[in-house]
């Protein structure tokens, strides 16, 4: 009897997410810059985050959402991570912040730019290699809230 298998789509996003910024915090898997203690993560933000892990846990967020739905490219995604004004304004999130990151994955080779789509041309990917990354977090969460 082989043992269970889990995608990320199978275990909740919330749990994903966190157990994969944690994996990448424990094996420093991403380059933490010098401008990451000031730079606000949108335009309707008015400080840096609190959380020191706040870079990890995003990247953890952006590779789920590729993973999920592929060819989102920096602007879709910076829509995607911004938040709503006051007055019902909805601003972008920040792209240095999601390209940096995008690039950070890509540099692990969890994440690739697809150069054979039509229509996105250089929307990201997930990799093969990345893909069973993914696949073995996901399946450790799902073993791990089981029991």
């Amino acid at each position: 009897m082989s043992a269970p298998f889990y995608t990320v789509k199978d275990v909740p996003a919330q749990d994903f997410i966190r157990a994969y910024a944690e994996y990448l915090k424990k094996n420093n898997k991403i380059k933490i810059p010098e401008w990451a203690s000031i730079v606000k993560t949108g335009l309707g933000q008015e400080i840096s985050p609190i959380d020191q892990d706040w870079m990890y846990v995003r990247a953890a967020a952006l590779a789920r959402k590729i993973y999920v739905r592929g060819h989102w490219g920096v602007g879709n995604l910076t829509h995607m991570f911004g938040s709503v004004n006051d007055n019902g304004k909805h601003e972008s999130g920040s792209g240095k912040v999601i390209r940096y990151l995008l690039q950070q994955l890509e540099s692990i080779k969890v994440l690739k730019k697809d150069n054979k789509s039509l229509l996105k041309k250089g929307s990201r990917i997930v990799t093969k290699e990345g893909q069973q990354d993914l696949n073995r977090i996901a399946t450790q969460v799902a073993l791990a809230a089981r029991k």
